[in-house]
């Protein structure tokens, strides 16, 4: 007989694929209505975080940036990549709203989350030395 966590894993693993099969069929709805659009002469929809979600991207983008941190260029580029697009004024805005509330650190060059500031690595550059050592 099979035991329960193990009934409740197997019920797990088959939602998860059925939410794959919806995520597949919801993909092959939209490029079908981009076809359309397009034979149609429409332009093309642009894909854009909705206002409520702009803050959530940058706060997931910023968890998955991790100690290496990202800036507002590297934000857009990223969301991009996943289909999102971001204004970067919008990033720039909010990364600075962020930053003064104190959920994020900013070393002059990248923000990260404060969870991470301590993991980040220090700007030190190598010594150059000439000679041998002995």
């Amino acid at each position: 007989m099979q035991s329960l966590q193990d009934r409740l894993a197997d019920i797990l693993r088959d939602l998860d694929l059925a939410m794959r099969e919806v995520e597949k069929i919801k993909a092959q709805e939209e490029l079908i209505r981009d076809m359309i659009r397009e034979a149609r002469g429409e332009p093309k929809v642009k894909l854009r975080a909705p206002r409520s979600n702009v803050k959530q991207t940058i706060l997931n983008l910023l968890d998955q940036a991790g100690a290496v941190g990202l800036n507002a260029a590297t934000a857009v580029e990223t969301s991009a990549k996943a289909g999102v697009t971001l204004e970067r004024g919008t990033v720039s805005s909010l990364l600075s709203r962020l930053k003064n509330e104190g959920v994020v650190s900013y070393d002059g060059s990248v923000y990260r989350l404060t969870k991470y500031k301590g993991d980040a690595l220090p700007n030190v550059h190598p010594l150059r030395t000439s000679g041998v050592f002995s």
